[in-house]
């Protein structure tokens, strides 16, 4: 598994856009693209181009509706933002990041941390005695698991909190805790029961995180969507960048490309557009201003104008980058 991760400093009302990464980027640096035989995708190892039509560099438009579509579910629930509820002790937020691997068959995983931040300034009391369990329901699904904490566990005044599914969706040994006061964030061990595979059935799904005492429910974070286990791939023609649309994306949801080493500071930005007939996001490359060159690159989906800060998931490659004719 590989994990991309930077603290962000944004409301704990907002999902930040952060990755667990540092800020420059596990990318290709931009650069003058050289005149090779073979191409790039965004996931995968470089291989050489078999169409007259690719020219070398760049796949043809079926070659790449072919690829990218190929990784999506057959079916899925697509995603509504049901829950309604008030928040207590809890709310999502507090900081964002997302865990990658290859995916058997090809393609990549890629799955967002559940971040959640407790209202209280002095935070929330966990462990140590306190008898207190966290439930995370996947309410699109209608799926539930607890993590209990060991016996032994200290007890701290929790600011933050991270539940980091890894790539392939399974739940953690442990979660993350930001104590208050503290610089540095602990790890607390426990054990999952009930609907273990609530973050594998699909790629997205709205989850509610519930504080529980006892057994029973004394805080509760609103609803929000995280993709997790999201099964993707990537190729380019010389005029479009096509990424994997898996079937549990809502058709309201933004789509948008950023490009450059830092999301923060982007060289270009460019929406995007949903194809559910074809199983992909598609992305028009002829209106970026750029020069030619490879550039590294970020696919955010989520909600809202400001999609890098209300994203659902971060679509970014391990290795290659965009080709810029």
């Amino acid at each position: 598994m590989n994990r991309r991760h930077f603290v962000a400093a944004l409301s704990a009302s907002t999902v930040a856009g952060c990755l667990r990464l540092d800020s420059g980027g596990e990318t290709t640096p931009t650069g003058t693209a050289t005149g090779t035989t073979t191409r790039r995708t965004g996931s995968e190892p470089d291989t050489t181009a078999t169409s007259e039509e690719s020219d070398g560099l760049f796949a043809t438009e079926s070659e790449a509706l072919e690829y990218a579509g190929g990784f999506a579910a057959d079916e899925a629930v697509a995603v509504e933002q049901t829950a309604d509820r008030t928040p207590e002790l809890l709310e999502h937020g507090g900081g964002s990041g997302s865990s990658w691997g290859p995916a058997d068959g090809g393609g990549t995983h890629t799955s967002q941390d559940l971040h959640f931040a407790s209202i209280p300034d002095d935070g929330v009391a966990f462990g140590g005695g306190t008898n207190r369990s966290l439930r995370v329901r996947n309410v699109t699904l209608d799926k539930a698991a607890t993590f209990e904490l060991d016996a032994d566990s200290d007890r701290f005044s929790v600011s933050t909190w991270s539940i980091d599914a890894e790539a392939e969706g399974v739940p953690p040994s442990a979660i993350e805790l930001g104590p208050v006061g503290q610089q540095d964030d602990v790890m607390l061990a426990g054990a999952w029961r009930g609907d273990t595979d609530l973050f594998r059935t699909q790629a997205f799904g709205e989850y509610v995180i519930e504080l529980l005492e006892d057994g029973t429910r004394i805080g509760t974070t609103g609803g929000f969507v995280y993709g997790i286990r999201y099964h993707w791939g990537v190729e380019q023609t010389r005029e479009t960048l096509y990424v994997t649309r898996q079937p549990s994306t809502n058709e309201s949801w933004n789509v948008a490309l950023y490009v450059g080493e830092s999301y923060f500071d982007p060289v270009a930005t460019q929406e995007g557009t949903q194809s559910p007939e074809d199983d992909v996001f598609e992305v028009d490359l002829t209106a970026l201003d750029l020069e030619s060159g490879q550039y590294a690159w970020r696919l955010f989906v989520g909600e809202g104008l400001q999609v890098e800060r209300n994203h659902f998931i971060v679509l970014q490659p391990s290795s290659g980058g965009l080709l810029i004719p």
